[in-house]
């Protein structure tokens, strides 16, 4: 999206940024900070910018350590049910097996066994398909409330009669 403000373009981009790619924030003169990125890429901040980001990133890195701690759990769920499917299979293969030896016993408690291995099974695929689930909701839920932060900023003293806000 491209705006005209104050005789400048404004322009809302999104872009990736690998990990090899050096980032860099200085600051300058008349209450500005240039963050580089790359060789390429230069983007003029002022003071507030860089303020507001530097109380936003600790939360960052908090929401991101959480993200990656989920996946991980969520990762190991999902190989238990995998797991227990599989003891699952062995379980009943070997009850079918003991009831053709006609240990009935046996038999019993390894389909007993396999019952209760499919269950966990069901119940880990149930929780990874809700932890997904809730994973979605908090990633819309995020970018509403980001959408009505910027909503409500629209108009707030500092901002020029009639420029339009900074899609961003």
């Amino acid at each position: 999206m491209v705006s005209w403000a104050r005789g400048r373009i404004a322009t809302s981009v999104r872009m990736d940024v690998d990990d090899g790619v050096p980032v860099d924030l200085r600051g300058g003169l008349d209450d500005q900070a240039f963050l580089a990125i790359g060789d390429g890429i230069e983007i003029t901040l002022r003071e507030s910018h860089v303020r507001a980001l530097r109380d936003q990133a600790t939360a960052a890195l908090g929401d991101m350590a959480l993200v990656e701690a989920a996946d991980r759990v969520v990762d190991a769920v999902y190989n238990a049910g995998a797991q227990a499917r599989t003891a699952a299979v062995l379980a009943r293969e070997k009850a079918e097996a003991a009831q053709r030896a006609g240990a009935g016993d046996q038999a019993t408690a390894a389909f007993e066994a396999a019952r209760h291995a499919a269950e966990a099974a069901e119940q880990a695929q149930a929780a990874v398909r809700a932890a997904a689930e809730a994973m979605r909701f908090a990633d819309e839920a995020a970018e509403t409330a980001r959408a009505a932060a910027r909503a409500a900023t629209r108009g707030t003293p500092g901002q020029d009669a009639g420029q339009p806000p900074c899609p961003v």
